[in-house]
């Protein structure tokens, strides 16, 4: 009989069943993980594209962007990498944590950067949510536009509201009402898109196609006001 009035063998059991858990528990998360690298070097090889499983620190190159300036312990995984129809993509999963102690928690969310040839406004347009219609209501409003929909839909910042503006034209924005409500950042030649958890592979094909269709309905006039030639100096910036 142990000290809190347990049988010792029970206890032991309690012991083995804990560490039987575990390992069953570890053995999953590894096949896991290697079901999800297998997919994803697959969808790579499908895009044109290569595939790293551990591509170190490239999330430092970002840390202008949320989420890649959030928390501690960040890690990146799982890089698809590459030029594809124009446009350099890097989609990667991404990990990291807040709090300590009983409060630690662990985070992990999909990233997908687009690096275009064009000089693009810092801007973010993202999901509208109840404390940003709170704090319209107290005069911090957001950027908006003659689209009731699209208002409702985005919460939309920019350094520049004429650029803004010029950039979700009409076509643009009906364009963008087609879409699942993603998470968009804009800046120099960046244009980043993430999730709130890992993306699956299908999902992936999917964000480079509202990004190449965004690229794509950004009219000329804007495009040579932007300027072309200026992206090398403005990932430079941006990136660090």
């Amino acid at each position: 009989m142990t000290a809190d009035g347990m049988p010792e063998f029970f206890q032991s059991f309690l012991v083995f069943a804990a560490l039987a858990v575990g390992i069953v528990i570890a053995i999953y998360s590894y096949l896991a993980a290697e079901k999800r690298r297998k997919e994803l070097h697959e969808l790579a090889d499908s895009l044109g594209l290569s595939f790293r499983a551990h591509p170190g620190g490239i999330h430092d190159r970002y840390r202008a962007f949320t989420p890649l300036d959030r928390g501690h312990s960040r890690k990146s995984a799982n890089l698809i990498e590459g030029m594809r129809n124009g446009i350099r993509w890097e989609m990667f999963d991404f990990r990291y944590t807040t709090g300590s102690g009983k409060n630690q928690q662990t985070h992990r969310v999909g990233v997908v950067i687009a690096t275009v040839p064009i000089a693009l406004p810092r801007l973010r347009m993202r999901p509208e949510g109840i404390f940003d219609k709170l704090a319209a209501a107290v005069g911090f409003d957001d950027i908006n536009f003659e689209s009731d929909e699209f208002s409702r839909r985005y919460h939309v910042s920019s350094c520049d509201r004429k650029l803004a503006y010029d950039l979700l034209h009409p076509q643009m924005i009906e364009y963008l009402l087609t879409l699942p409500r993603y998470d968009w950042q804009l800046a120099g030649p960046v244009i980043l898109i993430w999730n709130t958890s890992r993306y699956r592979p299908s999902e992936l094909p999917l964000v480079m196609s509202a990004i190449e269709g965004f690229v794509d309905r950004i009219p000329e006039y804007v495009r040579e006001d932007l300027g072309v030639g200026k992206s090398s100096d403005a990932a430079r910036r941006i990136t660090g």
